[in-house]
């Protein structure tokens, strides 16, 4: 019983893990996820400024 437990924690982990790995790993979703970053930190710099 605890071994069945134990494979099915397991497969469930390894599932987590590998699509963990697979999201946002294609070229189209990092240059959106950058871009979004850059305007960002351009209002952020924007409102922070010292004057």
């Amino acid at each position: 019983m605890i071994l069945l437990i134990l494979i099915i924690f397991f497969a469930l982990q390894t599932l987590v893990l590998f699509s963990c790995l697979a999201a946002g790993n294609d070229p189209l979703s990092q240059a959106i996820s950058d871009q979004e970053q850059m305007e960002f930190l351009a209002a952020w710099e924007k409102n922070h400024k010292r004057k």
